[in-house]
């Protein structure tokens, strides 16, 4: 009865050996391969990881049409990233981990700082030489509407950079987003060494970054979307000026919820950002608590400091012709304007 007791006894212990020799064997593995099994990954609650792919460059640009204003369009050399000012919006949900890789192909040293992101490792990339790429991988922690552009080389060049078009949206929607239909704009300055002025233009020359100007705080130009006057086709109704001929223009209906994403690069000077003919009903703030300025229930205006973006909702009541404009007309004037046409249709 001892001798079968102590039999089994050791047959038990030998397979409680045998157990930890196993685990211990799979710990050792996952250790050499510098995985540890009791690390859960961030990523464990997406179904897959979104990689976002920028391409740092400097390419000519036409930046304003062929107008009174500027005899023969404006063309620049600009910095963009995937060639178009502004670079493309980056979206993603509240909570989500994404990848982002910055790849320059271009002849200047370029760099990514992304605002509204918490911790140098996810939010910048330092200096990246031409022909080399950076992969961050960063966690989308508070919803809103930031911005994101190039540092030039750990700030040396940030000025120029950034006013000649590398720069772009960061949407973070929040989970308690409602639906809407949704537009984005962008506004930044331009300084141009060719440019002389109104009804003057650059003569079909092509211009760079003028530092006195920047230093002025004189930009030739105000860009929307890319280009000055974009979605403004003239302005006048009995003496009318044609600005645009081929210019867009923004269609909503009436009565329906329309949200703008709205950035300044700038990277100087605040956008007074107005509808003329309506109203802001709404700001939508980074916690996306729906918020007014001294608790009222409508705004006319909002100031957009440059390097920021804000998010607001509008209805428009009536058909007709709204526009969004900074509200010094000078600007508005060097193209921070647009048009919106509301119909019931």
């Amino acid at each position: 009865m001892e001798i079968s007791n102590l039999a089994i006894m050791n047959s038990s212990l030998l397979k409680n050996i045998e157990s930890f020799q196993i685990f211990f064997w799979i710990f050792s593995i996952l250790l050499i391969v510098n995985i540890s099994p009791f690390y859960v990954s961030a990523l464990s609650d997406q179904t897959e990881l979104k990689k976002i792919l920028l391409i740092a460059g400097e390419n000519i640009l036409k930046i304003s049409p062929d107008n009174d204003f500027h005899p023969g369009g404006i063309y620049y050399n600009a910095m963009t990233f995937n060639g178009t000012i502004p670079g493309p919006a980056i979206e993603v949900d509240e909570g989500e981990v994404f990848q982002l890789t910055v790849r320059n192909d271009g002849e200047l040293v370029h760099s990514i700082d992304l605002h509204g992101i918490n911790g140098p490792t996810q939010a910048l990339s330092g200096s990246i030489q031409p022909g080399m790429n950076k992969t961050l991988e960063i966690k989308a922690e508070t919803s809103g509407l930031f911005v994101y552009h190039c540092d030039g080389d750990n700030l040396n060049g940030i000025w120029d950079h950034i006013a000649s078009g590398m720069y772009g949206g960061f949407i973070v929607h929040s989970k308690r987003e409602q639906p809407a239909k949704e537009f984005f704009i962008s506004f930044n300055e331009v300084y141009n060494t060719r440019d002389r002025g109104f009804f003057e233009g650059t003569n079909n020359t092509v211009g760079t970054f003028d530092m006195n100007k920047f230093l002025n705080n004189d930009p030739d130009l105000i860009l929307t979307n890319g280009m000055a006057y974009k979605y403004f086709p003239f302005i006048g109704t009995i003496a009318k000026i044609s600005i645009n001929k081929n210019a867009e223009m923004f269609n909503v209906k009436v009565g329906e919820l329309v949200r703008w994403y709205i950035i300044n690069a700038g990277p100087r000077d605040e956008i007074t950002f107005n509808f003329a003919g309506g109203m802001i009903n709404k700001v939508v703030s980074t916690d996306d608590m729906l918020s007014n300025s001294f608790g009222a229930k409508n705004l006319y205006e909002i100031i957009i400091p440059p390097g920021t973006g804000r998010i607001l909702e509008t209805i428009f009541p009536e058909e007709g012709i709204y526009v969004g404009n900074d509200h010094d007309i000078g600007s508005l004037l060097k193209g921070a304007g647009f048009v919106v046409n509301a119909n019931k249709k």
